[in-house]
């Protein structure tokens, strides 16, 4: 009797896909109540509580970048199983740790896990679907993943209202134990066929490799990564901006921050309507443009003394709704003509996107002056970036026939 799995075009499909992109900041965010609770339960300070973040990003950008290539080699399946079992089971043993020095460790491998798994929607959107299908189920895909970051600070403080930061990390576990059995039922090989005797070592070298002479993948990568730098600028200077400064609660904070956070959603849902309609390359372009405008208004406000959270809250939404608009389409774009490489393609493209929001992360710590000032110019010199980026597209690509 033959195995049912869910059909590509089934809305349940997009969903499963969705759901194995959020994982990092389901892992992430749920966190993120939790930091007072870990200071406490160690007797640490603030700076190593937060480091089980930082570690956490460190793992998750390498993850994809070793998994991506055993995905092509050997399938995306196998590795998807392989890192969703292994996110299950070091989540768990987070819970059970009694060191801090222990919790680090896991959760360096737990980013690695999480790379492995979060990595591969993007390739298998581009296995199974093409042209402007591809085009629209990546751009639900990431707004099932925007919805994630709403969701997660609220979950993790519902779990602390019942038990310790180890309910946290053994609700992860459990969630990665529920996408494991998902995957294992409803997702069947998508894999194209292919010839390959290669080892996973020289695998690699020749996947990544092949893919970094990809002009076009480069380009559609920075523009993926500026528009993700500008909106991981507002994620690290908000609470400076919006609580230090401005004065608004903690309470208020989180409301603004989700609704920030929904013109992501906002943007990716209408990303993936207009792409029936749009030229695609239009529509990006006008995103890419559009964020530019905002920023730089910002910018201009910020400089000229309008310290709104009104004004600011505005500028920070509409910015984030052209994000929402460019990331899909640019990994869309990134992964439309590197071949039977999309699985190692779309492992270095997330880890990239990371790179580019710690980038940013950074800058805002390094920089001095007024914290609006300052996460406004962050935001700028990201979205200045990405019209770069684009500029250069245009002239190497649009002037030619687009890839659909």
């Amino acid at each position: 009797m033959t195995r049912k799995y869910i059909p590509p075009h089934s809305p349940f499909y997009i969903v499963m896909l969705g759901l194995l992109s959020a994982l990092p900041p389901l892992a992430i965010d749920m966190g993120l109540p939790a930091i007072p609770a870990l200071e406490a339960a160690f007797h640490i300070d603030i700076g190593a509580a937060t480091r089980t973040l930082t570690v956490f990003l460190l793992g998750f950008s390498v993850g994809p970048i070793l998994f991506g290539p055993l995905s092509d080699r050997y399938g995306r399946k196998p590795v998807l199983l392989l890192g969703l079992g292994l996110f299950s089971l070091v989540s768990l043993a987070c819970a059970c740790t009694g060191q801090i020095a222990d919790l680090l460790l896991l959760r360096l491998l737990q980013g690695v896990a999480a790379g492995a798994a979060a990595a591969l929607p993007a390739a298998i959107v581009r296995d199974v679907f093409t042209g402007h299908a591809a085009l629209s189920r990546q751009s639900y895909v990431a707004l099932v993943n925007a919805v994630a970051p709403l969701v997660a600070p609220l979950l993790g403080a519902g779990l602390l209202a019942f038990g310790s930061w180890r309910l946290i990390y053994g609700c992860l576990g459990v969630i990665g134990l529920v996408l494991l059995v998902l995957g294992a039922l409803g997702y069947q090989e998508t894999r194209p066929p292919q010839a390959n005797a290669q080892n996973p070592f020289s695998a690699a070298l020749s996947a990544y490799s092949q893919v970094l002479r990809n002009k076009h993948y480069l380009v559609h990568a920075g523009l993926l990564a500026a528009s993700f730098g500008t909106m991981f600028a507002y994620i690290t200077g908000s609470s400076a901006v919006f609580i230090d400064m401005l004065g608004v609660s903690s309470a208020a904070y989180g409301a603004l921050f989700a609704l920030t956070a929904a013109g992501t959603i906002s943007g990716a849902a209408a990303g993936a309507r207009l792409a029936h309609r749009w030229n695609p390359g239009r529509l990006l372009a006008g995103a890419v443009i559009a964020s530019a405008l905002i920023c730089g208004a910002l910018l201009v406000a910020a400089l000229c003394g309008v310290h709104s959270v009104a004004v600011v809250a505005a500028f920070v939404l509409l910015s984030n709704v052209c994000a929402g608009i460019v990331m899909p389409h640019a990994t869309h774009q990134a992964l439309a003509t590197v071949g039977q490489v999309a699985g190692s393609a779309s492992a270095l493209l997330r880890s990239i996107q990371m790179l580019a929001g710690a980038s940013a992360g950074a800058l805002i710590g390094l920089l001095s002056g007024n914290p609006l000032s300052v996460m406004a110019t962050v935001m700028t010199l990201y979205a200045v970036l990405g019209v770069v980026f684009l500029v250069v597209s245009s002239r190497l690509f649009y002037s030619k026939k687009e890839p659909q």
